[in-house]
């Protein structure tokens, strides 16, 4: 892939597309990387299961790699099921091709090298260019979010998945949007966003509220490139 070609000239670690024979590295680190508090209000726990059906055919992943050891990965899915309704969420026609990424962890003591803004952007890459791309981020997973925002994701909506829990919904839509229009948001203010959501607002740059704590900046699109 172009996307992981690029990487290796400007990371000192390996990129690699993942597959069956991976799936106990990244198993292994899911579990690091979430820790050993489960939080599903910041990041849904996976089981083996799932990463298995993605290695298997159901997604594309990318590993990245510090000699031996995987220290980083993200996955771009393509193969949803019914329970999923990727389609149905964003209202989309079902032979829409959608792809979610669905998921990344980093080591622990890789952090704070943006590699999460790295495998988005590889992911993107990799992605056939008539797909719609979208992910989930919790309001109180701030990296998540910021990542995403900052890779050309904005928040088109909050919605509660896998038992009840907040998730913004942000689509990779080519939008752009004037800062003059703009209105700052705490992420955790619910309320005032579904109403701006309703009024066709997108959460599109990360800024900082008065307390010090991350905003979102939002806006009316102005334009989407075709």
């Amino acid at each position: 892939m172009n996307a992981l070609r690029e990487f290796a000239q400007t990371e000192p670690l390996t990129p690699r597309e993942l597959g069956p024979d991976d799936l106990d590295a990244v198993d292994a680190l899911h579990h690091l990387a979430i820790g050993p508090l489960v939080r599903p209000e910041v990041v849904k726990p996976e089981n083996r299961s799932y990463f298995e059906g993605i290695l298997g055919g159901r997604g594309w992943t990318v590993g990245l790699y510090d000699g031996p050891m995987l220290v980083a990965y993200g996955i771009l899915q393509h193969d949803h099921t019914p329970k999923d309704g990727p389609h149905r969420l964003l209202g989309l026609p079902p032979e829409t091709k959608v792809g979610r990424l669905a998921g990344a962890s980093v080591h622990p003591a890789y952090r704070g090298r943006g590699l999460q803004r790295v495998l988005i952007a590889a992911r993107v890459k990799a992605a056939p260019p008539d797909m719609v791309l979208f992910s989930t981020a919790a309001p109180v997973n701030t990296p998540s979010w910021s990542s995403l925002l900052a890779e050309g994701f904005p928040i088109h909506d909050i919605q509660l998945f896998f038992g009840g829990y907040a998730r913004y919904v942000l689509v990779r839509d080519g939008s752009t949007y004037d800062p003059a229009e703009a209105v700052l948001v705490d992420p955790l203010d619910t309320a005032r966003q579904k109403a701006l959501f309703a009024e066709g607002w997108h959460g599109y740059e990360r800024s900082r509220l008065e307390c010090g704590a991350a905003g979102v900046l939002f806006a009316r699109p102005i334009r989407a490139e075709g």
